[in-house]
């Protein structure tokens, strides 16, 4: 399934060319295992994947673009940016809303 929003998320990330899709793709993964981990949803309220709602798939642009922003940065001194507040509010709708079992 990350497959399927590769391109969506190079979009996201105005990233032309196929040379990061690997890590791209782990990373996509990830994001996908951490929304559905963290929210402790699966499936929409009508029974479809979570994959297939724009807020999950908005959730997990989001946390791909945090970590391929961030990734590797070890600055001593300088803190890393925070994962931003939006996404916080979309894991927030996906964990406590009634569409999304």
């Amino acid at each position: 399934m990350p497959e399927e929003m590769l391109e969506s998320v190079k979009m996201y990330l105005r990233l032309d060319g196929n040379l990061e899709d690997d890590l791209l793709l782990e990373m996509i993964a990830a994001a996908m295992e951490d929304v559905k981990t963290a929210s402790g949803k699966s499936k929409t309220a009508d029974g479809q994947d979570i994959a297939k709602s724009s807020l999950y798939r908005t959730a997990v642009k989001m946390l791909v673009a945090h970590w391929y922003d961030n990734r590797g940065t070890e600055i001593i001194g300088k803190t890393v940016t925070p994962l931003g507040n939006s996404y916080n509010a979309i894991l927030a709708k996906i964990t406590t809303s009634q569409e999304y079992k």
